[in-house]
């Protein structure tokens, strides 16, 4: 209860806002004197107000984001300050938001939850509610998981599937069904989005940075080669195994509670249609190795048929109202942010720190698990989303100046971006937990052990194959 209440105190505005503008102003301070380079110690004073205000948060991250773009165009450039808006991952990031919105508008998410839902329970698996649960648990899963293909956000993933979980979950007597059947999908697609390029806001800032400073473009393919079997697929069914096993109900269930009859929500013209949209968005994300389009271009296929006038499943009139943009404020710093620390040189400087720390002239599998422990201790007090902002520059220059292949270095660190211990370490979980049906502790429960269990079974394999593969 003491640690609540101080968590408590220090996300008050009162104190928040003095205590990170100190942190900025000494640590500017003593850059600038053990640097010499005033714009490099007001660049990393800027990114730790930001920082400070994003781990806290006594307002909103966007807010905090239009604060940070506001400082670094009165302290450097407005060009240098409003860089995030021109990356074509920022407007990925806002065209999947108004896919994600319009594939709940067209009824598509609700159809097919509970066509998933009747196709899965046979007759055999209706008189048995255990068995009915697990093929529930694994099928809802794997149908969350799937949807990473087609939406690039776990945000907007959660949003869309927990009205749909809810409602399935309820046919259940058992509150750990119910549980279950929630946490389970979601975490799935949660815990698998590193094993898909496009599934995962880090993933897609990851790879970014990788682009506009390294001049190093990882495509979609070549990413789910490299990460999907064991990163996504495999991952998907640890957790489900790990939910099973903490949320089973008792075999003395009814079995009327769970009926379902597959005509309860038939697909009608606007979900087969926005179905056939989100094909086309994923047909151009898998073959980029073809053409080699940026993933923003098959977002934009996606939202331009979905909002096509007498095509279309949605109006931007509609949507406008209702769909939260603010999010592009809080991306657009991150880059500008991340950029900033590159040209003024600081990320050299600590990749040089990083560096001298590193088990030098070891495998390959070795260092990657340095960078992977790196990234992990930096999610204990940072939101995921802005250790990929701030860590992977610094990551780039420390790769380069080690001389390892890029590639294995950035998929390592994305790894560690989606192995979380606390809902605060992520804006999906404290969505997640905010829903209502599990409690933070069971909630914890389930994340450490996801969490560890990937890193004892599932990390070796494959920083093994990487060191097969680099």
């Amino acid at each position: 209860m003491g640690h609540r209440r101080l968590l408590e105190r220090l996300q008050s505005p009162v104190v928040a806002f003095p205590l990170s503008l100190v942190a900025a102003l000494a640590t500017c301070l003593a850059l600038e004197s053990a640097t010499g380079s005033l714009e490099t110690a007001a660049m990393v004073a800027i990114t730790v107000f930001c920082i400070g205000l994003w781990i806290l948060t006594p307002i909103p991250p966007a807010y905090t984001g239009v604060l940070g773009i506001g400082l670094l165009a009165v302290v450097f450039s407005p060009a240098a300050a409003l860089t995030g808006f021109q990356q074509p991952a920022t407007w990925l990031i806002g065209f999947g938001l108004l896919m994600g919105e319009a594939t709940r508008r067209s009824g598509l998410a609700i159809c097919a939850g509970h066509r998933l839902a009747a196709v899965t329970l046979s007759s055999a698996s209706k008189a048995s509610p255990l068995q009915a649960y697990r093929r529930l648990l694994l099928a809802l899963a794997l149908g969350a998981h799937a949807l990473a293909l087609f939406i690039p956000s776990s945000l907007v993933r959660v949003l869309i599937l927990a009205p749909v979980l809810i409602e399935i979950g309820s046919r259940f007597d058992s509150r750990e069904a119910q549980a279950g059947l929630f946490l389970g999908p979601l975490l799935a697609s949660f815990y698998g989005s590193s094993g898909i390029l496009t599934a995962d806001l880090a993933n897609i800032i990851v790879v970014e940075f990788g682009q506009s400073i390294a001049g190093h473009r990882i495509g979609w393919a070549e990413w789910a080669v490299q990460l999907y079997p064991i990163m996504g697929l495999a991952r998907v069914l640890l957790v489900v195994g790990i939910v099973y096993l903490l949320f089973r109900p008792p075999t003395g269930q009814t079995a009327s509670a769970i009926a379902f009859d597959g005509g309860e929500h038939t697909a009608g013209s606007a979900e087969r249609r926005m179905g056939a949209f989100l094909l086309v968005g994923a047909l151009v994300w898998a073959t980029d190795f073809v053409h080699g389009f940026h993933p923003v271009v098959g977002a934009v296929a996606v939202v331009a048929l979905a909002f096509l006038p007498g095509i279309g499943v949605v109006d931007f009139e509609t949507v406008g109202t209702e769909t939260d943009f603010s999010i592009l404020f809080f991306i657009a710093a991150v880059f500008a942010i991340g950029d900033g620390l590159a040209e003024t040189g600081f990320t050299d400087t600590a990749a040089e720190s990083l560096l001298a720390l590193a088990p030098m002239d070891a495998p390959l599998p070795i260092m990657l698990a340095f960078v992977f422990l790196c990234t992990l201790l930096l999610a204990v007090s940072m939101e995921g989303l802005a250790i990929a902002s701030v860590f992977t520059p610094i990551l780039i220059s420390y790769t380069e100046a080690a001389g390892l292949p890029l590639e294995p270095v950035l998929l390592t660190e994305t790894m560690a971006l989606t192995t979380f211990f606390f809902p605060y370490q992520s804006a999906v979980l404290v969505v997640i937990l905010a829903q209502g049906v599990v409690d933070a502790g069971e909630l914890i429960k389930a994340l450490i052990l996801c969490s560890l269990a990937t890193i004892v079974f599932l990390l070796p394999l494959q920083l093994a194959l990487f060191g097969l593969v680099y």
